[in-house]
C-alpha cells in the first residue's frame, strides 16, 4: 500500500483516537531514539500527528501512543533491533500476546484503530499484570515506572500510570534480569509526565 493511503489510514485512526480520549491512556516520549541518538521521525509528520489529535506537543516530545504506533508505521530510521514499525509488522508481538498475528497493521478498520488495539493488549499488562509476568516497579526522581516482561517474550512499559511503549524481546529472563541491574532511570524514550 503506498505511503500515502497508510497515512491517510493512520490520521483517521488518530481523528477517531482523539475524539473517544483514548491518547489519554499514553505518556510522554520523545521521537529521539536512546540506541541511535537521533529522531526516528520527522518534524512534519510528528506536527501533523498531533495536529491531527489536537495535541499540543513541541517536538521531539509529545505523545507516546502517536510517536510509537502511528509514527513508528513511517519511520526510515534502522535501529540495532531494526526498524520500529517491525513491531506491528512482523506478527511477532502479536502473536506473544495471543493475538493474530496481523492484529496490529496499520489498516481501516471499522472495528478498531491500530492505537485502540494495542492500548487494550499492553494497557492491562501495566494497569493490572498478570501472574507469571516479571514487574519491575521503580521510581525515578519522585515518578513511578513500570515495566512488565511477559513470559512469552513481551515488554510494556508506563510511567505514572501512563503506557509508553510496548515492544517484543528474545529472551524475557534476561532482559528482565538487565532492567533490575541498571539504576533506576526512564526508560525506551520516555520522558517525565508535566
Amino acid at each position: 500500500m503506498a505511503i500515502g493511503s497508510l497515512l491517510g489510514i493512520a490520521l483517521r485512526g488518530i481523528r477517531r483516537d482523539a475524539a473517544d480520549g483514548r491518547l489519554s491512556a499514553w505518556g510522554r516520549s520523545t521521537v529521539v531514539d536512546e540506541n541511535v541518538a537521533a529522531a526516528v521521525i520527522d518534524r512534519e509528520l510528528f506536527d501533523l500527528l498531533h495536529a491531527e489529535a489536537r495535541i499540543d506537543a513541541e517536538f521531539p516530545v509529545g505523545n507516546a501512543g502517536l510517536v510509537h504506533v502511528y509514527g513508528y508505521f513511517f519511520s526510515e530510521v534502522v535501529t540495532p533491533y531494526g526498524y520500529k514499525r517491525d513491531r506491528w509488522t512482523d506478527g511477532v508481538l502479536a502473536a506473544r500476546l495471543g493475538m493474530a498475528e496481523d492484529a496490529f497493521l496499520l489498516r481501516d478498520d471499522a472495528a478498531a484503530t491500530p492505537l485502540e488495539r494495542v492500548t487494550a493488549a499492553a494497557l492491562p499488562l501495566v494497569t493490572s499484570p498478570p501472574e507469571q509476568v516479571d514487574v519491575i516497579d521503580q521510581s525515578v526522581d519522585g515518578v513511578p515506572t513500570r515495566a512488565v516482561v511477559t513470559a512469552p517474550g513481551v515488554l510494556a512499559y508506563a510511567v505514572d500510570g501512563s503506557l509508553v511503549t510496548v515492544f517484543p524481546v528474545a529472551d524475557a529472563a534476561a532482559f528482565a534480569a538487565g532492567v533490575r541491574a541498571e539504576p533506576p532511570r526512564l526508560r525506551w524514550n520516555a520522558v517525565a509526565p508535566h
